[in-house]
């Protein structure tokens, strides 16, 4: 199924400071903001940690969920809610406390400049200690969504504790940080989103959608040190096969194209597992998808074949 209608100004990138990426008290009387961590291991693990915070004023709800997977089936989850009086966030650096145990930490390494995060969720029965270290920039920009920041890639090592284990792991992750209007589910329909990764690059991809006749795709090419987005017109964004999931039609593979004098990227993305995940106003699938094809940025070329962790969003 190709798109048909591909409109909407180009996404532009902008770069940020570690303060960005801390909780945004002052924004908006009422928004949402999520903070995202996934990670793809060695040992053919993966997990997605997840904090969506509804701000009313200065009340909120607090939904926090951990997540891990083996060969991409979900193997043990743990959901929570809380209200206000049990967050914290502090608006000058990334830091989050529920009930006083500190789930989210990140500073900036003296030494070699990196900026470090330490995830912690759940418990020795279930749950995990992670760090992650930036291995590429950082950046942010607007969408018809609201505000997204990425950083695209960390190396990850820790431990999980899941099915009365204590597992040693490390990897590749990723995480975002989204500001939303209240107002966004009833703007918009929805979005795909995903990642590949082969150091020295990483590429995030996305297409946010408007409506049918407005549809933003996005490519982000982070290359070393720098990154830069590329135009709608490099850009050939189509799910070429479908399939039905609880009543709605959910992409199962979809090809990405680019091609410029700077960039030739060929891939195509197949479902090998998803995970649907219940809650209202949303239908929301997470997906592991499998890469393959070749990439090309400035003379650097190579081969893909891997798994990464993918989203499918839609509004009501």
């Amino acid at each position: 199924m190709k798109t048909k209608y591909i409109q909407g100004k180009m996404f532009t990138p902008d770069e940020i400071a570690l303060k960005d990426d801390a909780l945004h008290k002052k924004d908006r009387f009422t928004h949402i903001e999520t903070w995202y961590y996934d990670a793809v291991f060695d040992n053919n693990y993966s997990i997605v940690c997840l904090i969506n915070h509804f701000k009313i004023g200065r009340l909120g709800l607090i939904l926090a969920g951990l997540f891990i997977y083996r060969d991409g089936v979900l193997i043990e989850s743990e959901r929570k809610k809380f209200f206000q009086k049990h967050f914290f966030g502090s608006d000058d650096a990334p830091l989050i406390k529920i009930k006083n145990k500190e789930i989210i930490r990140g500073m900036q390494d003296k030494k070699t400049g990196n900026w470090i995060y330490f995830i912690s969720m759940g418990d020795k029965k279930l749950g995990f200690d992670l760090q992650f270290e930036t291995t590429t920039k950082g950046w942010s920009g607007k969408t018809y969504l609201g505000n997204w920041l990425a950083i695209p890639r960390y190396k990850v090592t820790g431990n999980l504790f899941v099915q009365g284990k204590n597992v040693n792991v490390t990897g590749t992750g990723y995480h975002d940080h989204n500001i939303y209007p209240f107002s966004t589910p009833l703007k918009n329909k929805g979005y795909i989103f995903g990642k590949i990764t082969e150091e020295p690059v990483t590429i995030t991809w996305a297409e946010v959608i408007k409506n049918i006749h407005k549809r933003l795709p996005i490519v982000v090419i982070n290359n070393e040190n720098e990154y830069f987005s590329i135009p709608i017109e490099d850009i050939k964004f189509n799910v070429v096969n479908q399939m039905k999931d609880n009543g709605k039609v959910i992409p199962k593979t979809i090809c990405l194209q680019v091609k410029n004098k700077q960039v030739d990227i060929d891939i195509t993305m197949d479902l090998i597992q998803f995970h649907r995940i219940s809650m209202p106003a949303f239908n929301y699938w997470r997906y592991h998808l499998k890469n393959t094809g070749k990439i090309t940025v400035d003379s650097t070329s190579k081969i893909i074949n891997h798994v990464e962790i993918a989203e499918y969003l839609k509004f009501f």
